[in-house]
């Protein structure tokens, strides 16, 4: 008996050691935009600060579904295609209450218009949350409400389901994503995304990233307008990652920060022809 008390901290270490956790993630990018009549680069970088730390699923870039940690972050794109030169900033934070409120804010500058959302959610329980977001433009406004659900199956594993529309119904966009771990340290990831308009053209985006280990991966992803994506990531240590990738884009946008279904929704209107080239730089602490 005086053994097995003995051993149970190493027991309970061995369990726990292959949990990482990370308090702050960060991203540094480049791109090399090849446009019909045009060459540019996009340079980008963004990080954010987790105020409760986030534990990966196994995959070391793989998080839960629905983040529950308040968190700020700030971002910087500097986009030059030709004469056209752009630099964008933004800063945002949530707020995770232990009422169950969730506070969030966005500030972004893009060129010289300025797009600000605030939003209000409530975690109904850790797998649902309901959020309506405000945005203001100098040029007009939009509101989004946006409902996210998170269904766990065995383990690690889940399929969550986010659902968004503007406050006319005008626009609904509905993505889900499924998680699984495949034993020997592998693990599959498929995305799914649907937009919907009541004028114009829908849009259908689906994905899938396989992992040979926890550290690498490889994805695809195809659209409704017949581009893809191709990308690998490898983290040469719990903190340190490098990814490659390589894209027809129908859409390339230039929003800095992603707004969710809303951003996704403004790039299936778009209506630009890239190939792109993707380098990127990725720090976990």
């Amino acid at each position: 008996m005086r053994f097995k008390l003995a051993a149970l901290p190493l027991m309970l270490l061995a369990a726990t050691a292959t949990a990482e956790e990370y308090n702050s993630i960060t991203t540094v990018g480049y791109s090399n935009l090849d446009f019909d009549d045009n060459d540019g680069n996009q340079l980008s970088a963004e990080t954010t600060y987790y105020f409760d730390g986030k534990e990966a699923l196994g995959p070391l870039r793989e998080f839960e579904y629905i983040n529950k940690a308040s968190n700020i972050s700030a971002a910087y794109l500097h986009y030059d295609v030709g004469s056209f030169d752009l630099d964008n900033f933004a800063v945002a934070g949530e707020y995770f209450a232990g009422n169950g409120l969730v506070f969030g804010a966005n500030l972004t500058e893009v060129d010289d218009d300025n797009i600000n959302t605030v939003s209000l959610g409530y975690l109904f329980t850790p797998n649902f949350l309901l959020k309506l977001s405000h945005t203001d433009r100098d040029s007009d406004e939009e509101t989004f409400i946006e409902a996210r659900y998170n269904h766990q199956l065995s383990g690690s594993d889940y399929i969550g389901f986010d659902f968004a529309a503007d406050d006319d119904f005008d626009v609904r966009v509905f993505s889900s994503k499924y998680f699984a771990s495949l034993g020997n340290d592998q693990y599959l990831t498929a995305d799914f995304a649907y937009a919907n308009f009541d004028e114009g053209d829908d849009y259908w985006q689906i994905g899938a990233d396989y992992y040979f280990t926890r550290n690498t991966a490889f994805g695809v992803t195809v659209d409704e307008n017949d581009d893809y994506k191709v990308g690998f990531s490898h983290f040469f240590s719990r903190n340190v990652a490098v990814e490659a990738a390589y894209s027809t884009v129908f859409s390339d946008g230039l929003n800095i920060r992603s707004f969710g279904n809303e951003a996704f929704a403004m790039a299936a209107n778009a209506d630009v022809d890239v190939d792109k080239f993707e380098l990127g730089l990725t720090v976990q602490l």
